[in-house]
């Protein structure tokens, strides 16, 4: 069965069989490889079970967003404004709305606005930066719905502006089925169960082309909705079970031993208690394709404390591609192999001198029971202390060792060695792979940097010239011309290059001046003309905080005005308008050039830089 379903798969699903395969886990036994079946006895207990003994533990964890990863939908886990309000994008009106306690989403015919019919919200999947919404559909199935509600923003958007691909979409174009995909990572004990296999094979056979999509069966469970203690700690029930006997309790808390029957990650190894999380955040493909049949059909194998690597390959950019696209995976990494998307922060770490030669590990910064559940990383790790713990004779000459100290810029750890570069639901997040700046290193391989990146008005050469004088190293004067590399890369960098740019030009710890900050505003208005919708979200976000660390109360309220995934006139409109508003610096040349004495920007120059730009989608797999 197991070579059919990986045949059905390559065959009737070519492209999608990567982010099929990148969702499931394998296997390992401490003393090597064993078959599923012996893994059978380890049952899970559900966090109900925990609460009696861990309390204080089951109350953290039931902060985090963790828990809510994954939920029934409800008045109580629903965020979305289900207020009867039409959302129109992509051509089709929408109207999420409410009837006899439940949540629906009533498609509406684009002449009239007559319903042409509705579907019901079943479950909700995310509840942090946005919640994406379920139903059930025809053969077990939980299909994604076009409409996801962005909780910082507090309003709709079209699944479509949240990935990287142009205006040239379909409505349907990022439709996912949650049974082979979403449940691995955002559930506990998850168990697919396709039931018609077999089925599916014959017709295969038969010559005849279906859709795997809607036509695989699938009768879906988990141990528990969402991440819940197990995914960490592995199946309970053989701990719940033995723990019932006081006097076992107490030996096992007055001799300080582990207890066996369960997984403490801060008891394992640091590459073992790095893997934990790296079973969701480390992309992966199965080490033998024959464990296709096990994860489609009972589930993954593998439980927290066992050698992910025994049974996994972790996709990096050399990794060979399935089906579909030979440079899917390539893509999805800088050119020196660092992750540029998020949810492959294990690989950055194993990139890390931090990991191979420090034995750092991601429980050395974060904690699914402490800090801010944004991250859950304490504020004595958001200060520097993960770092300072090993870098001792650092942390004594900090204010020299961050060379920040004249320009009064606060920067941290991270903000130099872990600089933002990897995108990911619809934000830039930090990388993973601690390193040290290396501006012209970085440039050439067209690649942000964390100098850069901060100074956004400044070339590469410039911060090469910066650090080695830093390093008090022979140094060449850099180009005054020079075009600065944020912004370069804001126009003629491919997908996530833009992104990210965008999204930096605005960051308010950015070391721009109030003068440098509105003498890019006009390469922010246009960059919120890029044919990529999530580019011209993150200049608008940019633009905007621009307006606020100014104080420019007129733009901010005329930037509001702008919709990054509206119709293309009533898009061009609003920045007319926002042009219009904008009172330019009278400072010429500031930006390399980009600029004309009047504040407009150099039209012919940004058309050459954008021809240079590749516009290739990125297949996030989100």
């Amino acid at each position: 069965m197991s070579r059919r379903l990986a045949t059905i798969l390559s065959l009737a699903l070519p492209g999608l069989l990567a982010l099929v395969l990148a969702g499931a886990w394998g296997w390992s036994a401490k003393q090597g490889l064993e078959p599923p079946e012996a893994r059978d006895e380890f049952a899970y207990a559900g966090s109900t079970s925990c609460k009696s003994c861990h309390a204080d533990h089951h109350a953290s964890w039931s902060r985090t967003y963790h828990r809510t990863m994954t939920q029934e939908a409800s008045a109580k886990s629903v965020q979305g404004a289900f207020d009867g309000q039409v959302v129109r994008y992509w051509g089709q009106p929408v109207r999420p709305t409410q009837k006899d306690g439940r949540f629906l989403f009533e498609y509406l015919d684009p002449r009239d606005l007559s319903v042409l019919g509705s579907v019901p919200v079943a479950r909700t999947v995310g509840s942090h930066r946005y919640q994406q919404y379920l139903a059930e559909a025809p053969g077990g199935r939980y299909q994604r719905l076009p409409l996801i509600w962005h909780n910082g923003e507090q309003r709709w958007i079209h699944y479509n502006g949240a990935f990287l691909y142009d205006d040239n979409q379909r409505y349907d174009q990022h439709a996912a089925t949650w049974n082979p995909n979403c449940i691995y990572c955002h559930n506990t004990g998850p168990e697919p169960r396709i039931t018609n296999a077999e089925e599916l094979f014959q017709r295969l056979k038969r010559g005849e082309r279906f859709n795997y999509l809607s036509e695989a069966h699938w009768d879906s469970q988990v141990a528990e909705l969402g991440i819940a203690c197990e995914a960490c700690h592995g199946p309970g029930a053989q701990h719940a079970a033995a723990n019932r006997n006081p006097v076992r309790r107490y030996w096992l808390h007055l001799s300080g031993r582990a207890d066996p029957s369960i997984v403490n990650p801060r008891r394992l190894t640091p590459e073992r208690a790095a893997q934990v999380c790296g079973q969701c955040h480390g992309q992966r493909l199965p080490a033998r394709p024959d464990l296709v049949d096990r994860w489609l059909s009972r589930g993954p194998t593998y439980r927290a404390g066992d050698d992910l690597q025994a049974h996994v390959r972790l996709v990096t950019r050399d990794t060979p591609v399935p089906a579909g696209d030979p440079d899917t995976f390539r893509l999805r990494f800088w050119s020196d192999g660092t992750p540029r998307l998020s949810a492959y922060e294990l690989q950055g770490l194993m990139q890390s001198s931090c990991y191979t030669r420090g034995g750092a590990s991601c429980i050395g910064c974060h904690s699914a029971h402490d800090g801010d559940p944004a991250g859950m990383i304490s504020a004595e790790n958001r200060e520097g202390a993960a770092c300072e713990g090993c870098h001792q004779g650092i942390a004594q000459t900090l204010p020299a060792h961050r060379q920040h100290a004249a320009t009064g810029a606060n920067t941290d750890c991270v903000d130099c060695h872990m600089p933002k570069l990897a995108y990911g639901v619809m934000e830039i997040h930090r990388s993973h792979h601690i390193e040290k700046p290396a501006p012209a290193v970085n440039a050439s391989g067209q690649r942000p940097d964390a100098c850069t990146g901060c100074h956004g008005d400044r070339s590469a050469g410039w911060a090469e010239t910066a650090l080695r004088q830093w390093r008090g190293e022979p140094t060449e004067p850099s180009s005054p011309t020079a075009l600065p590399e944020n912004l370069r890369q804001l126009f003629a960098g491919d997908p996530v290059q833009r992104a990210v740019a965008a999204r930096l030009a605005g960051a308010e710890d950015s070391a721009l001046g109030p003068v440098a900050r509105r003498a890019q505003l006009p390469l922010l208005f246009a960059a919120m003309e890029d044919r990529y919708p999530a580019v011209r979200r993150f200049a608008w976000l940019s633009a905007r905080q621009t307006a606020t660390v100014l104080g420019d109360t007129r733009l901010l309220q005329t930037l509001a005005g702008f919709d990054f995934i509206a119709d293309a006139p009533l898009r061009a409109e609003a920045l007319i308008r926002i042009r219009q508003q904008f009172r330019p610096v009278a400072i010429a040349d500031l930006q390399g050039g980009l600029l004309r004495d009047d504040g407009g920007v150099e039209a012919e120059l940004i058309a050459s830089l954008r021809a240079q730009a590749d516009g290739r989608a990125i297949n996030i797999g989100e």
